[in-house]
């Protein structure tokens, strides 16, 4: 037709996307080109989910909605090493584009992580050319002349902040961006700048102004505790004033603006301590907990066509299509998944030793990932210069790195990074500490010689990282599979590139130690010509310094020689920094500690694994807050003063002291009447009559709802508290993996008004106890061990065998020496029943179990423990120190009718016997709480 253009189809094998409007959120998700299409949907739908259930919750037309101090606070849990900072920034963006006034990031209590924190910040948030544009955005505080400055910069001028400008930005409703570091000085500063050129403008606007605190690694200092808090860290002081300063930034003692509302949120992959905090503490995770999610092939898929459906199911992972190479591997892939891989190394009682084979491990690793690459190794790489920086970047191998720790001891660390020099063939101690002093030790060519010399232990390693890429590949389904060269090749490559190309850091607080690991591209500033990254080929020797946000690119090996007597599962869970995402590296990677350090580093994560799983069940239902879990054998934190200990298992004897009144007929005396009106048979042991016994004995949840028909006028402990909280969590846990068909597991009895205070030896949680060992059998519930053997993770067991040796009860009445039973219902039974005269006081009995004599012969009786024992014509166990019945074996209750004399009615005690082999849950408490010694049975 003339006049118009012929029809044209065009046809597209990537329809054109539209594009998204210039936002914070839209800028910040074109930084996340590493990530694949499914981890940015993740990071998307947790930063909404965080913004919306969290940031956004309250509103600030409601004062009901926050404190008087118009300020809200919550935790976000993520994993060691999982992403915290792209969530954090994540947030940052979105929170912005929602009208959010002032972003501040607390990031860090060292001036590398500051500094860290900060250049992420700028490269990804802030992204873009420094022009006219992006400053008229946003107010960036510190300036980045000033942050990333090798000049010493006071505090007063790092944190200036224009009144005009604050004035400015904030009508034109653009955002204020600080990051500040986590010391008392830095936070002072900013303080006073907060109050001087901010808060004034603040107070002349005719609308809320909100500010968000996002605290990064808020377990680190800002964690307030009366008798931990007050000492003293050897380079910042008093870590007491930090939590102190951090809520003084919008709640400071001269007051804030009646406009001013703030949402502090604290981001941490340990959050033991922050949950163990008081709730008066300024900032105790009051009103919102939430957990980020970490890549597997396993859980609840990302709904990437609606991030922001904030009902969308969750769990603690999620499946990534990419397969294992862009997933996270924490510790289900190290501790669980990848066991047979032999990730793990059990170290010997060798230091040289163990020294020397975690560093051939790291530098054959070195060489096949450089195989791999096709790049230039670190000697060629780092010998050549580039016409530009991202040149740099792309000739030279991506980073590979080690982490030796070998104590918390900062002169262990110059020692440590001594003997692997002179390990290398340095002549003595004095030349490798002025190798190190220089700057720049390298490991020397006489390492070469060793290789040359006797191959063999180093070429073992190319035959077990083969090994390993098969189990990995057949557990993970991963195709293709990893390709290795051949021996010589990897001689040639250790040779030629990576013993040459090694270099050896201190990392620590030391004024002679290096800053942090440097990963970026130098320029010449002579030539203008770039250089490769300094570490490109690392062994960093480091201690706490290393736990805390300092990330190690490439990490493959870690030797872990530290030891604590009083080990903390917070402290040592940051430590381990072999965690990240090394998918596509994993078959390299190992970890070098003890046999009892490796244990510990399995039950850190499962009980982690239970926090984060209880953290998203109380995001997706009702569950209550989750309960911090430790082990027998370790504490939970460190940070919070007078932590205890509450196992959730009755122990294994557990006899209920409250008896009722003998002025009324016992409603209980009812309960047995009527159980043995089933068949039973006498029990008669060395010729005299014991009592008389149950001919079929209980299952697990039958024992439990006979334990639950008990009632006492004097204990009525309704279901509210600490107590009732653990049990409904750790329902909660398990019936996120099934649903319970026999729920709830704790069922006390109510009182009008306040219950009475829970029992250790209490009835109801005995059942409820009876009733989780019965849901156990067929789910791998994290955070349990299990009793009699503490050592154990329930989540390890075999369920089937666990099936198969699940207890029964059997159901006995033991006679006493007092007269028979002649009144109310136990008269009533075709027996008789002589009654037992224990001790009561003021509703409790002053005995316990009865007869019980551990010298008697196979023909005698032991005691009231054992009288199934007899029933059943069973061995009688030996004698122990801990009460349990062997594992596998059955266990019994046991009732005692009670009259004395002048007793109206008789009244009915009751006891029981477990058998180990059941759950066990360590529960954390607060000073003042139930406190058990280790060696409870």
């Amino acid at each position: 037709m003339s006049g118009h253009s012929p029809l044209v189809e065009h046809v597209y094998f990537s329809p054109p996307v539209p594009q998204e409007a210039d936002t914070w959120w839209a800028r910040y998700k074109a930084q996340l080109i590493s990530l694949t299409d499914t981890a940015r949907a993740s990071v998307e739908a947790d930063s909404r989910y965080i913004l919306q259930r969290g940031i956004l919750a309250a509103d600030t037309a409601k004062p009901e909605e926050w404190s008087f101090r118009r300020s809200r606070t919550g935790l976000v849990m993520g994993s060691v090493q999982s992403g915290k900072t792209a969530s954090m920034l994540g947030v940052s963006a979105l929170a912005i584009d929602h009208g959010i006034d002032v972003i501040l990031v607390l990031a860090g209590t060292r001036l590398s992580l500051w500094r860290q924190t900060y250049e992420r910040l700028v490269q990804q948030l802030d992204s873009g050319e420094e022009n006219t544009q992006k400053l008229n955005r946003r107010l960036l505080c510190p300036k980045t002349g000033i942050a990333l400055s090798e000049q010493t910069h006071s505090l007063t001028t790092t944190y200036r902040l224009s009144s005009a400008e604050v004035r400015r930005k904030l009508n034109q409703g653009k955002p204020l961006i600080i990051v500040a570091m986590k010391q008392t000085n830095h936070l002072h500063a900013l303080a006073a700048s907060l109050r001087d050129n901010v808060f004034k403008e603040v107070e002349e606007l005719a609308r809320p102004v909100r500010m968000l605190v996002l605290d990064d690694e808020a377990d680190d200092g800002s964690i307030l505790d009366a008798i931990v808090e007050s000492s003293q860290d050897p380079i910042y002081g008093n870590l007491k004033q930090i939590p102190r300063a951090i809520a003084n930034l919008w709640d400071p003692p001269q007051g804030s603006p009646e406009n001013l509302f703030s949402t502090y949120v604290a981001y941490t992959a340990t959050p033991q301590a922050n949950l163990l905090q008081e709730d008066h503490n300024p900032l105790a995770p009051r009103d919102f907990l939430i957990s980020l999610r970490t890549p597997l092939d396993v859980g609840h898929p990302v709904d990437t066509t609606a991030p922001g459906n904030l009902n969308a199911p969750r769990s603690s992972t999620y499946p990534e299509a990419a397969g294992i190479r862009s997933c996270y591997t924490g510790g289900e892939v190290f501790y669980r998944r990848a066991e047979a891989a032999k990730l793990c190394v059990p170290t010997t009682n060798s230091v040289q030793r163990d020294l020397a084979d975690a560093v051939r491990a790291f530098l054959v690793a070195g060489a096949i990932r450089l195989n791999r690459s096709g790049r230039l190794g670190p000697s060629s790489a780092l010998a050549k210069q580039f016409g530009t920086k991202e040149e740099a970047l792309a000739s030279a191998a991506s980073p590979h790195s080690m982490l030796y720790h070998p104590s918390a001891a900062i002169q262990h660390h110059f020692q440590g990074a001594e003997d692997l020099l002179i390990w290398a063939g340095v002549r003595d101690r004095a030349a490798a500490r002025d190798m190190l002093n220089a700057g720049d030790a390298r490991l020397p060519h006489t390492l070469v010689d060793q290789l040359l010399t006797d191959p063999a232990p180093w070429a073992q390693w190319l035959e077990k990282y083969r090994a390993s890429a098969r189990v990995i590949e057949e557990e993970f389904d991963v195709l293709p599979s990893a390709s290795f060269p051949d021996w010589q090749t990897i001689e040639n490559l250790l040779i030629t590139e990576v013993i040459p190309g090694t270099r050896i850091a201190v990392v620590n607080s030391d004024p002679n130690a290096d800053d942090r690991p440097a990963y970026a591209p130098i320029q010449d500033t002579d030539t203008g010509k770039w250089k490769a990254p300094r570490d490109l080929c690392t062994i960093f020797i480091s201690g706490n310094v290393m736990a805390r946000g300092l990330t190690l690119e490439g990490m493959t090996t870690a030797l872990f020689q530290r030891s604590s007597a009083n080990p903390l599962a917070d402290t040592q869970m940051q430590m381990q920094r072999w965690f990240g995402y090394r998918g596509s590296y994993i078959e390299l990677c190992r970890v070098f500690a003890s046999s009892d350090q490796l244990s510990l580093f399995r039950d850190y994560h499962d009980v982690d694994e239970a926090v984060r799983n209880s953290i998203t069940e109380s995001m997706m239902s009702d569950a209550p807050k989750p309960t911090v879990l430790q082990g027998l054998n370790f504490a939970a934190t460190g940070k919070i003063a007078g932590v205890g200990t509450l196992p959730i298992s009755p122990g294994a004897r557990p006899f209920i002291t409250v008896i009722n009144d003998s002025g009324q007929q016992d409603p209980n005396a009812k309960i047995v009447a009527a159980l043995f009106d089933r068949p039973s048979s006498d029990l008669t042991v060395a010729k005299v009559l014991r009592g008389r016994i149950l001919d079929v004995p209980l299952e697990l949840t039958e024992a439990a709802e006979l334990l639950d028909r008990l009632t006492f006028a004097d204990y009525r402990p309704g279901n509210e508290g600490f107590h009732a909280d653990i049990w409904r969590g750790i329902e909660a846990r398990a019936n996120s993996l099934a649903t319970l068909a026999d729920a709830p597991f704790y069922r006390p009895p109510v009182r009008n008004g306040k219950g009475d205070q829970p029992r250790r030896a209490c009835p109801y949680a005995i059942a409820a106890y009876l009733r989780l060992w019965s849901a156990s059998l067929t789910r791998s519930i994290t955070g349990l061990f299990v009793t009699g053997q503490p050592g154990d993770r329930w989540s390890y067991a075999n369920l089937p065998r666990k099936m198969a040796e699940r207890p029964r009860f059997w159901i006995g009445i033991r006679y006493g020496e007092g007269a028979p039973v002649s009144k109310g219902p136990l008269a009533q039974l075709p027996f008789n029943i002589r009654a037992t005269t224990k001790r009561v006081a003021g509703g409790e009995l002053k005995t316990t179990w009865g007869a019980s004599d551990p010298n008697a012969g196979p023909s005698q009786y032991r005691g009231d423990v054992y009288f199934d024992y007899y029933h059943r014509y069973a061995e009688v166990p030996a004698s122990n120190n801990t009460g349990w019945r062997p594992s596998g074996s059955d266990g019994q209750i046991l009732f005692y009718v009670n009259q004395h004399p002048d007793d109206e009615h008789p009244t009915v005690a009751v006891g029981v016997c477990l058998p180990a082999g059941g759950p066990e849950q360590f529960s954390a408490t607060r000073a003042g709480a139930t406190i058990v010694k280790k060696d409870f049975p």
